[in-house]
């Protein structure tokens, strides 16, 4: 494989130790620019058992704040909102931006059904509605005066202004179930899995690549980004510690060894040898998530750019 085919971003990161200062981010988005990371992406979760971050809003924030670095929520809990407002944002972001192609839209039904009712939308409408907000934010981004008769929802004649200057912004859509590859395909323009280990991203990404021709439709081999839990040490001992203190903090109910297969904490070199395994299996790009203390997380970028992302570019 080509190094150039390889792609790494960074994720803002989830907060168990402490909730990070405003300062803190904007230092960790700023340096992660500067090093020249692909993308950064921010978690959607605004039922949360944890204080979380409105990903629009820090993608403001990362717009103001930085020049080139790419930037997508992982992943909008889409059936919680209304389409118009959430093309509206987007497109304004992509506006902020440049009009350069920074801004990638990753969307899914939310990982908390309850999202959904505390906005007075019943959780079994969700699919229904992720599938016709798609519909609706693609034609708001290249049409005006937009009319549409769903079952969810109705527009009469809606038109968004600035539109995202290079059209409709790419969809990637979340979530490692068959009936997701299936919404992939249907109406994806790409796939956002996170936690599986990369002997089963290579099967799902055979059958996606078989629900694409069923439906008719294509979304390029490439276009799969998987999200991996990390912390890089030099110290293997501590990295593992760091993993374990994470799993005692999400309750974590499957298997050790499952955990391990789909994340990568240890020494560079190790999370290099796991990042490899997905790209033999046809994974080229990826989402490292920082799950280590908020004081170490800009160490961390110091430590993808400088250890892990040339490391596995040249042997891609």
């Amino acid at each position: 494989m080509d190094m150039d085919d390889v792609v790494i971003g960074v994720g803002l990161g989830s907060f168990h130790d402490r909730f990070p200062e405003p300062a803190e981010l904007f230092g960790y988005v700023e340096r992660a620019d500067e090093l020249g990371i692909d993308s950064i992406w921010m978690p959607d979760h605004v039922i949360s058992e944890r204080p979380e971050l409105d990903p629009a809003v820090l993608m403001s924030v990362i717009a103001a704040r930085t020049q080139e670095i790419k930037m997508g929520p992982s992943v909008v809990a889409l059936p919680g909102r209304h389409p118009v407002a959430v093309a509206n944002t987007y497109a304004n972001l992509d506006y902020f931006t440049g009009g350069r192609g920074r801004v990638i839209m990753g969307v899914g039904l939310g990982a908390d059904p309850r999202f959904a009712g505390a906005v007075g939308i019943p959780p079994a409408e969700r699919p229904g509605r992720l599938r016709e907000a798609v519909e609706i934010m693609r034609r708001l981004w290249t049409e005006n005066d937009v009319d549409y008769d769903g079952e969810y929802y109705r527009l009469d004649g809606v038109t968004v202004e600035p539109k995202p200057a290079q059209g409709a912004l790419d969809i990637w859509i979340g979530g490692n179930s068959d009936v997701a590859l299936k919404r992939v395909a249907q109406y994806g323009d790409g796939w956002f899995p996170s936690s599986i280990p990369a002997r089963e991203f290579a099967a799902k990404l055979d059958r996606l690549m078989g629900y694409c021709e069923e439906a008719g439709r294509e979304v390029e081999r490439d276009e799969a980004g998987m999200i991996l839990r990390t912390h890089v040490d030099p110290d293997p001992d501590r990295a593992r510690e760091i993993r374990d203190r994470y799993l005692d903090r999400r309750d974590w109910s499957g298997s050790l060894a499952s955990f391990e297969e789909s994340s990568a904490f240890g020494t560079p070199a190790e999370c290099v040898e796991t990042i490899r395994r997905y790209v033999d299996a046809g994974c080229t790009k990826f989402v490292l998530l920082p799950v280590g203390p908020v004081s170490e997380r800009i160490d961390q970028l110091e430590r993808y750019s400088r250890d892990v992302i040339p490391a596995v570019s040249s042997s891609a």
